[in-house]
């Protein structure tokens, strides 16, 4: 009799361990999962708190760079890098150059050239200012906008062919033409920017 209660409480001993193991079991595999949804649910909350900071310093960047896209510098061709750069994203406009300015001083054109680099420069200011909020592409740019010189030295305007003297050939474009007078100096269709 007692070896059969013996054998019993043996029994039921290894029932209780078998029965704690398994609640272990259950209780770690519960804890992982609550983990994992806890991990993705920071996870989430930390990209939309991330999402939150960034966009309006994105929209902040893309205003500040399509206005500075929207100034145009009179005489001065759409393909001068020194004008095509200062603008950040992929879209460039084909009509970076005015040529119905015609009227435009130098300082008219050096004057728009500062006013688009301090609007690109604000620009690129909020980038490298927020990388985390920008990819590459836009670092890129922001960080060539800031090396752009700040403001024009000289501008070098449109002329017609001429003579290196100054001397009033008929002649220009025939044989012959300035050839005493120092030679001819080319046309120059657009202005030119000169930087210090």
């Amino acid at each position: 009799m007692a070896e059969a209660e013996a054998r019993a409480e043996n029994a039921r001993q290894r029932a209780e361990r078998e029965r704690r193991r398994i609640r272990v079991g259950l209780a770690l595999v519960t804890l992982a999962l609550v983990a994992g949804l806890g991990s993705c649910a920071w996870g989430s909350w930390k990209d939309e708190q991330h999402e939150a900071a960034c966009n309006p310093l994105r929209a902040q960047a893309r205003t500040l760079s399509s206005k500075a896209q929207a100034v145009r510098i009179p005489l001065v061709p759409a393909t001068d890098p020194s004008i095509l750069n200062l603008q950040l994203g992929l879209d460039f406009p084909d009509d970076l150059g005015d040529l119905s300015a015609t009227s435009a001083t130098e300082l008219d054109i050096a004057t728009a050239y500062a006013e688009k680099r301090d609007l690109a420069g604000q620009a690129a200011r909020v980038v490298l200012d927020h990388r985390e909020c920008f990819g590459g592409l836009y670092i890129d740019q922001a960080s060539r906008i800031e090396q752009a010189p700040s403001e024009v030295s000289q501008v070098v305007m449109p002329s017609a062919a001429h003579c290196r003297d100054g001397w009033p050939s008929t002649s220009i474009g025939r044989q012959g033409a300035c050839s005493h007078h120092g030679g001819v100096v080319p046309a120059r269709p657009w202005a030119t920017l000169l930087f210090a």
